[in-house]
């Protein structure tokens, strides 16, 4: 777990891999000591909305143009899924010098990744570049190409944005490792802990270029505020944030774009893209709003897309049009339409029961945790991709050793049966 955590922050692919090291581990565990309680393993409401939703795109094969792309990226989802439930699942039967370790396993990889991506930040990348000059690597050697600067067979410059993609991580995983050091450290010292952990983890991932990062921690921090005032009405907010989210994505986009937003120069450079991606996407995703085009199709339907931009100013920024919609609401619709928008609806709403039915102070840290992932998933990577998957299953794992090293801390009450949905 403190190898996943950290190496997410140093490469955030590492975690499409690490994540199956984590499962694998604890399967080993539980088989070799043989106390898996089964009746643990039995789905729960949130179990059962995510499998309808993966099911759903798994089907979506039948009308796609290319039968094989959903088949796969759905087969993964669920295999992701099915692992995130079993690691969370086998978090709760652990006991609690394990949840110690285990806890304070992740606040150590949470912190040395975040210092790293300081270090890196303030030195202009001084490690990586070090890194790649004593392997030697030339100019062909590192994508995207436009990131990293070359004088002959020598890098000399590596662009910060090199470094975004490595802050999603550190804005997910956050709240899971304050909830860990808040039930691992003594009394007197967890609330530094968790203070300092915080304010390295705002400073790092407001001073990098990542901007949908900045907007989960936001996210995150006004959650966790709300619900220390009021977790009833954090809980309404966010669930009529979640539902106009999925459900109401299509005008909205249309109408950022109707309100000239794609010109505002207040807005930076990716976030105007951003606007003129998401309104060709709902526009496209009219002509099939009932069922979509199948999980993953945008990869196909890309140069089509390109083609047909509605904005010729933004030829430089064009070549992002054909991975992702950059936001996972309207992919969702673009790719499973409005049926898929409501299972993934659905979906959240019952993370969002779940939370209900945790003690009172675990639930501030997940609508914190809750918010964060909600506002990544709104204007970032594409949700087929196996380490973007891969970050939501971890986020949850860590969520729940968090929740459990509180829980079973003895100034904590305990966590109710009913969470382990």
């Amino acid at each position: 777990m403190m190898i996943a955590a950290a190496a997410a922050l140093v490469s955030a692919r590492t975690v499409a891999f690490t994540f199956w090291i984590a499962v694998a581990g604890f399967l080993i565990a539980a088989a070799c000591r043989r106390d898996i309680d089964v009746k643990q393993l039995q789905p729960g409401p949130v179990a059962l909305s995510l499998g309808a939703f993966l099911l759903y795109a798994l089907l979506s094969a039948t009308w796609a143009a290319l039968p094989a792309v959903p088949l796969e990226k759905a087969s993964v989802a669920l295999l992701a899924a099915a692992g995130t439930l079993l690691l969370v699942t086998l978090i709760q039967m652990e006991t609690r010098p394990n949840l110690v370790h285990m806890g304070e396993g992740i606040y150590i990889g949470l912190l040395v990744g975040v210092l790293y991506l300081f270090v890196e930040l303030v030195s202009d990348q001084a490690i990586k570049l070090w890194l790649y000059r004593a392997l030697e690597l030339r100019p062909g050697d590192l994508t995207p190409p436009e990131y990293f600067r070359w004088d002959g067979p020598y890098l000399f410059a590596i662009s910060r944005e090199d470094l975004t993609r490595n802050m999603t991580d550190a804005a997910l995983f956050l709240w899971p490792t304050v909830m860990a050091i808040k039930g691992v450290w003594r009394r007197s010292w967890h609330r530094i802990g968790a203070a300092a952990l915080v304010t390295l983890t705002v400073i790092v991932v407001m001073a990098s270029y990542h901007a949908s990062s900045k907007l989960a921690l936001v996210a995150g921090l006004a959650a966790f505020a709300l619900a220390r005032l009021s977790l009833r009405w954090a809980g309404r907010i966010i669930a009529f944030a979640w539902v106009t989210a999925c459900l109401a994505v299509i005008p909205l986009v249309l109408l950022a774009y109707n309100l000239d937003l794609h010109h505002s120069t207040w807005l930076e450079p990716s976030a105007r893209h951003r606007v003129i991606i998401w309104n060709f996407t709902a526009e496209k995703t009219l002509e099939a709003p009932w069922l979509g085009i199948g999980a993953n199709m945008t990869y196909v339907l890309g140069p089509e897309l390109e083609d047909q931009s509605p904005d010729p100013s933004a030829e430089a920024l064009k070549r992002t049009l054909s991975i992702h919609s950059h936001s996972i609401y309207l992919q969702t619709w673009f790719e499973l339409g409005l049926f898929g928008a409501v299972l993934l609806t659905l979906v959240g709403l019952s993370i969002l029961g779940a939370i209900r039915s945790l003690t009172p102070r675990l639930q501030a840290y997940a609508y914190a945790a809750f918010a964060s992932a909600a506002a990544m998933a709104a204007s970032s990577y594409g949700m087929w991709q196996a380490w973007f998957m891969a970050s939501f299953g971890l986020c949850a794992a860590l969520f729940a050793l968090g929740a459990q090293c509180m829980s079973t801390a003895k100034c904590a009450g305990e966590v109710s049966p009913q969470s382990r949905g």
